[in-house]
């Protein structure tokens, strides 16, 4: 089974378990930018902590979720590992945290048709750009911002401006919000 198969096969065991989800990351970004390839998956899960026990037996065949729990650097959020069996793709489950974005994105998550036929649950395309200039600042990756300004290119003029600014605002990141922003616009011919 592929990265995207595997993928697919565990958020239909999430929505037959009516456990609550998004895909955040890089399936997110490409969804609503350039695509790029990528050897992991994110996903952030509404769970109970009792839940977290019981999810491996939620799993899809070929799907295993590594027994040490681990933490996300930039909001020190907990997260789970999973491995796709003679696969060097992984997938990431983050708990929800209490961050206030965090929150806010995983209520404004929308249901998108991201593959023909395969319906899931994704944030905004405005949370995903605040997300990755987050990311961007704090763990210092290129790719996040590459990412930011590639969904920018794509829905430049669509996006709700004022709301990434508040939460850039917030997070340390309006400067950086000002750069992708500069750097996109050519895209949308202004």
């Amino acid at each position: 089974m592929n990265g995207t198969e595997a993928l697919l096969a565990l958020v239909a065991a999430f929505d037959a378990a009516a456990i609550p989800y998004m895909i955040v990351g890089s399936y997110s970004s490409n969804f609503y930018g350039i695509p790029r390839s990528t050897k992991d998956a994110d996903l952030v899960l509404h769970l109970p902590s009792s839940g977290w026990t019981t999810l491996p037996a939620l799993l899809p065949p070929g799907i295993h979720m590594e027994a040490q729990m681990g933490f996300e650097m930039v909001t020190s959020t907990r997260k789970e590992l999973l491995r796709v069996e003679d696969s060097l793709f992984e997938i990431e489950l983050f708990h929800l945290s209490e961050d206030a974005h965090d929150q806010s994105r995983f209520s404004r998550r929308r249901r998108i048709e991201i593959f023909p036929g395969s319906f899931v649950w994704l944030p905004t395309a405005e949370d995903v750009i605040i997300q990755k200039l987050r990311w961007s600042k704090g763990a210092q990756r290129s790719k996040d911002f590459a990412d930011a300004v590639a969904v920018m290119k794509v829905q430049g003029k669509h996006l709700d401006w004022p709301y990434m600014e508040d939460w850039c605002s917030q997070h340390g990141t309006h400067d950086i919000l000002a750069e992708a922003k500069a750097e996109a616009a050519p895209a949308w011919g202004e």
